[in-house]
């Protein structure tokens, strides 16, 4: 046997790669998540934490229907985003989340059928449900073996 024959085979990208980026705000948001996308990683998610201004990532979310993907979508095979994670700031002198914010990022991940998951609101300890209403108080999580389109 030759040493190809006994190496794994190796898909790409590998199953247990998750990659994540950090957004706090629309400046961020667009500087960050076009790298994110560029990656290969079997999930990619953001983490909008600490969720410091209003962010619009709907262009950069897939327009789904109940048949897929919407036929009209130009890119329609680019790469996804397959999570969000959501959570204000924490700890002492923590800034407060504004929960129309929130709100919004939750209708996004929503409307491309995207899982999101509500980590915690603003103030000095962490993991706290705080303000944030039952109706946003999501814990959604992506599927672990997604494959690359």
């Amino acid at each position: 046997m030759s040493p190809e024959d006994l190496a794994p085979r190796l898909t790409w990208p590998l199953p247990n790669v998750w990659l994540g980026t950090s957004v706090e705000n629309q400046a961020a948001a667009d500087e960050r998540i076009p790298h994110l996308l560029a990656t290969p990683a079997a999930v990619r998610f953001l983490s909008v934490e600490p969720l410091l201004g209003p962010v619009d990532f709907s262009r950069w979310l897939p327009i789904r229907h109940s048949t897929g993907l919407a036929p009209w979508v130009p890119d329609g095979d680019r790469r996804d985003l397959h999570w969000v994670i959501v959570g204000g700031e924490s700890g002492p002198g923590a800034r407060p989340m504004d929960l129309a914010w929130a709100r919004s990022l939750i209708e996004q991940c929503r409307a491309a059928r995207v899982p999101v998951f509500v980590k915690q609101d603003s103030g000095p300890k962490p993991g706290r449900q705080g303000r944030i209403p039952d109706n946003l108080w999501v814990k959604e999580y992506p599927k672990s073996n997604r494959k690359e389109r």
